[in-house]
């Protein structure tokens, strides 16, 4: 299963290949000069830089990866670059504790929870697998949800036709989480799992106050496409028009949603 790490600005600081280096990984870089830059960290495979040649925003970059290095209806992994480890909780216990969900899993531990999430998904007609959201376990004992966000910080998909949004300018995931809700009523969160990685780190598309003004964007283009799906968050040191959740916590209430909202029955 193909590992793909969309990367900018990172190339001393990038982490998460190291989890995956000996596996099949691919870096993702805008242009040629980023790849010399990337080049010069010798922890990288230069062979598994790849310049995609696309406009900066990252939404431009994941439509060029499903373009262009995945096959129909084939699954892979998409990561943040900043990913230090993979915690969770492994196998079911009766009351888990938070040093059970903060258990670091090892890359083939990590592989075999992705395969049930495929196997599950394939079964049940999804094409896009999160993880946890939050480490705080005390809202993640349930193992498994089937509506709510997806966060691409780490993330399952499946080549189905689904698009990304060029217009969505920082948060991609939101997007492509509406438009699987929309097309498939479902989506696969796995809760026992975390990737562990700083917030806004410098690089990427930038730190907090430089996304700032996009996700404002964001927000509003999300709730006047997708109307009813989202609403505004209040979350400690963030600007309130600039955070979403879904509104939808159950599949029934998705259903609904395709329904009255458009017309899907």
């Amino acid at each position: 299963m193909k590992i793909i790490i969309p990367s900018k600005g990172r190339s001393q600081t990038i982490k998460t290949h190291l989890l995956f280096k000996n596996k099949d990984y691919y870096i993702i870089v805008h242009n040629d000069s980023e790849k010399d830059e990337y080049l010069k960290n010798k922890t990288i495979d230069p062979e598994r830089i790849i310049v995609s040649n696309q406009p900066l925003g990252i939404s431009y970059q994941r439509q060029w990866i499903l373009d262009n290095l995945i096959k129909d209806n084939e699954w892979f992994i998409t990561a943040d670059d900043n990913i230090e480890r993979i915690t969770g909780l492994i196998g079911l216990k009766i009351q888990p504790t938070r040093k059970d969900f903060s258990k670091e899993l090892t890359t083939e531990q990590f592989i075999g929870i992705c395969n049930e999430m495929i196997a599950i998904s394939n079964i049940n007609n999804i094409s896009y697998c999160g993880f946890a959201v939050v480490d705080n376990y005390f809202f993640r004992l349930k193992k498994y949800r089937y509506a709510g966000y997806v966060i691409s910080k780490l993330a399952l998909i499946k080549k189905t036709g689904i698009n990304y949004d060029s217009s969505i300018l920082a948060m991609d995931d939101y997007g492509y989480t509406a438009e699987n809700l929309l097309k498939y009523g479902k989506v696969l969160i796995n809760n026992f799992v975390f990737p562990v990685a700083k917030h806004y780190q410098d690089g990427g598309i930038g730190n907090y106050q430089e996304r700032l003004s996009k996700k404002i964007k964001d927000c509003v283009y999300l709730m006047n496409k997708y109307p009813e799906l989202f609403r505004y968050k209040s979350k400690v040191g963030c600007d309130a028009k600039a955070e979403l959740q879904v509104r939808f916590t159950t599949t029934n209430q998705v259903r609904q949603w395709q329904k009255e909202i458009f017309n899907i029955n």
